[in-house]
């Protein structure tokens, strides 16, 4: 990826003022993009992100709202879309949210990209979620899709509906399957995803980390920057084009053995056994690790940042004062 790709090129990036699009932009500003957001929510008032987002131009609407979308649009060279509604228990609970969120969001964003004079390239941030069960580990693109909630079913669609566009329209348009990210920027609350942040927040704060059933699930887990660094190549690099890429740490870690480097690096708090909750149990995957070895191949994109080393930067960055 030339590091002067970005410069001067007009980039949307929808759901923007979350945990992935902040990253993201963050590093669009460095690379000199001309940066714009999409999302339902104001902008970040955090002394860091309020510095950041003060150089970014903010449609704030729903992606569901057809005027607000081809207006943010309108002249955008590549969009990275992050819209969405997160959470496979919350998808089953709330299926009509996840519906009209989810995908007639998406169907909103294509059909507004697919009418300008020179369409965009898109790049959609799907989920691990989309794929079946399986004790074949690591899991490539290839594998059987299966979701067991209306996100995972949702972002399949999504996908779809992304590729379909690409076929039809000639919009350009990559897919990225995403196993767990975590670090900067991501809220210290949330638990529905971005379990990693939560568990340092916990431990930190001399907390119990609640592990449900032994744990030895195994995950993937991937540090935030290296999932943008996955993003800005796929952007940037006509290979991406037509492509469904895993993008992940590439290694396994039993979801208890998360749990305790987080206590050990944060020095405090303590890991619980809890039996599974019913509805968590009827969402669960069993263990997942992502074959990155097509990203290697297509855009020479690695992850770079073992679990450790990540972990050790939330704990700092938790800590540091303000």
């Amino acid at each position: 990826m030339s590091p002067d790709f970005y410069r001067g090129r007009s980039v949307l990036v929808t759901g923007g003022t979350g945990f992935i699009g902040s990253n993201l932009v963050g590093e669009l500003l460095v690379r000199g993009a001309e940066v714009a957001v999409l999302a339902r929510s104001p902008l970040p008032t955090s002394a860091e992100q309020a510095l950041l987002f003060g150089r970014v131009r903010h449609f704030r609407g729903d992606v569901r709202d057809p005027l607000v979308v081809r207006e943010a649009v309108a002249g955008r060279q590549v969009i990275f879309n992050l819209a969405g509604h997160s959470g496979s228990i919350s998808s089953n609970d709330e299926p009509f949210d996840d519906l009209e969120i989810n995908l007639r969001g998406q169907l909103e964003l294509l059909e507004a990209s697919r009418r300008l004079e020179e369409p965009p390239m898109l790049i959609f941030a799907s989920s691990r979620l989309v794929y079946r069960p399986t004790d074949q580990l690591p899991v490539p693109e290839t594998a059987p899709t299966g979701p067991l909630s209306l996100y995972g079913v949702h972002k399949l669609a999504g996908e779809n509906y992304h590729l379909f566009y690409r076929h039809r329209y000639g919009l350009g348009a990559a897919v990225l399957r995403i196993t767990n990210p975590y670090g900067h920027f991501q809220r210290e609350g949330q638990n529905r995803y971005g379990i990693i942040n939560w568990f340092i927040h916990l431990a930190l704060s001399g907390n119990d980390l609640p592990v449900y059933g032994d744990g030895d699930q195994v995950r993937d887990y991937v540090h935030i920057d290296d999932v943008v660094r996955a993003f800005l190549a796929a952007g940037s690099d006509l290979r991406a084009d037509g492509q469904v890429l895993n993008i992940g740490g590439g290694a396994g870690v039993a979801f208890v053995e998360m749990a305790e480097m987080a206590v050990r690096t944060a020095g405090s708090g303590r890991v619980i056994h809890r039996p599974w909750p019913e509805e968590a149990a009827r969402v669960e995957t069993g263990g997942f690790v992502a074959d990155v070895s097509r990203a290697a191949d297509v855009l020479g994109w690695r992850p770079e940042i073992p679990l450790a080393e990540g972990l050790r930067r939330v704990v700092a960055e938790y800590r540091e004062p303000g």
